[in-house]
């Protein structure tokens, strides 16, 4: 007969969620519904009304582990809001900040996940590394974006300045010290998912995490908003993807494109611009590590072609016609992320709305956990890497699903 399995809170991921569990007899997951109890914020409540040069500011702090994801998608959505055209090496700029953040991020989760997979003799070396591969990724973004948390320098028409010579040469330096650590953390890191075993010799279930669901991304590196199209997607309410139980205490909404669920994140990105083409959890880590090592080379990359003399900002006026909708991407460490913006003529936020990584894959993991034993659903879920709190955007309805307010916190 089956049974409920809730675990409350889980764990080792930014935000707080709740997964509950439908099992059978044997432990075996039939349904799961992974949703968001992060409160909802109202960040693009909040800017409306303000001026467009606040957005990228104020949507940063929607999180302390990926601000730059939300401080390029924002400025990208308004430029394209204002027909604003950034230049070429602010472009550049902005690129290599938010690899900086990428470069930071994934590390860490690698340090989230240490102890199900590095044996406790190869702890220290490991997290050495890692630590230093953080140190490096923020030593970017603080470089280039001027603060290595909510980078200021990220603004409308590119950035706020271009780096000097000094700088370059230290990055660049920098960024060879970095993929030197990479290669060796990335090999050891994909040994030990190759193992197929936990660090306690737990053998991992073959088909852990699996779904059908589609997978979404616009660009490698960095984002790309021609590559899906806004009248595809679709943010319905908790209560069409959950029991009436569960969808009461969720504060996401439930992106699709043309109806259906999407995985967004690092093996999104490696299968489709990299050739990757294995499934499920140890994929999704193994994915995120190959990653690294794309990462480091587009840095190395830009940082070569970056005209130090280059013009880094447009000065093309912000002001916009107060109905085109501007759309920002940008593929932040754990995914796809879209922000969407109006601006009135007088440069003014008129209407604003974000989809970001983390809501793509909520849904998601609940699907991928069916299948295993429910020992091995948090392993999903961290697969994932989720980041919550800049995920909670809702609708509001009573218990018998009546719309009581159509705001989605916008």
């Amino acid at each position: 007969m089956s049974k409920i399995v809730e675990i409350k809170p889980t764990t080792r991921h930014e935000g707080h969620t709740n997964l509950n569990l439908l099992v059978d007899d044997d432990g075996i997951v039939e349904q799961g519904y992974y949703q968001s109890v992060t409160p909802v914020r109202g960040f693009e409540r909040f800017l409306i009304g303000k001026a467009a040069e606040f957005a990228p500011i104020a949507v940063s702090r929607f999180c302390g582990v990926c601000p730059t994801a939300h401080s390029v998608s924002s400025v990208e959505a308004i430029e394209d809001a204002c027909n604003i055209t950034p230049t070429e090496d602010g472009l550049i700029l902005r690129e290599l900040t938010s690899l900086g953040n990428r470069m930071h991020s994934h590390p860490i989760h690698q340090f989230l996940i240490s102890s199900d997979y590095i044996p406790a003799n190869d702890m220290g070396e490991a997290v050495k590394r890692i630590q230093e591969m953080r140190k490096i990724g923020q030593f970017f973004v603080d470089t280039i974006g001027g603060e290595a948390i909510h980078p200021p320098n990220v603004v409308i028409g590119g950035m706020a300045k271009n780096i000097t010579k000094e700088a370059r040469n230290k990055l660049a330096a920098r960024a060879v010290e970095y993929k030197k650590l990479a290669e060796v953390h990335v090999d050891y890191m994909v040994g030990l998912y190759d193992k197929g075993k936990f660090a306690d010799g737990t053998p991992i279930p073959e088909n852990l995490g699996y779904h059908d669901f589609p997978l979404l991304a616009t660009h490698p590196t960095y984002g790309d908003r021609t590559q899906l199209n806004m009248a595809d997607v679709t943010e319905t309410s908790p209560y069409d993807e959950y029991p009436k139980e569960y969808a009461k205490g969720a504060c996401t909404l439930i992106p699709k494109v043309k109806g259906s669920l999407m995985e967004v994140g690092p093996r999104a990105r490696m299968t489709r611009f990299s050739g990757f083409n294995e499934r499920g959890m140890i994929a999704n880590h193994k994915a995120r590590a190959l990653e690294i090592i794309v990462t480091i080379d587009r840095v190395l990359e830009l940082l070569e072609i970056l005209n130090l003399n280059g013009k880094p900002r447009s000065e093309e006026p912000i002001v916009g016609d107060g109905e085109k909708v501007g759309v920002g991407m940008n593929e932040s460490p754990r995914g796809h992320n879209t922000h969407s913006v109006v601006i009135d003529p007088k440069g003014k936020i008129k209407y604003y709305n974000s989809i970001v990584a983390t809501t793509w894959n909520i849904p998601v993991i609940g699907h991928a956990t069916v299948g295993n034993h429910y020992k091995f659903a948090e392993h999903v879920v961290r697969g994932y890497d989720p980041c919550v709190s800049c995920a909670t955007h809702m609708i509001v309805k009573d218990e018998e699903s009546n719309v009581v307010s159509e705001k989605y916190f916008r």
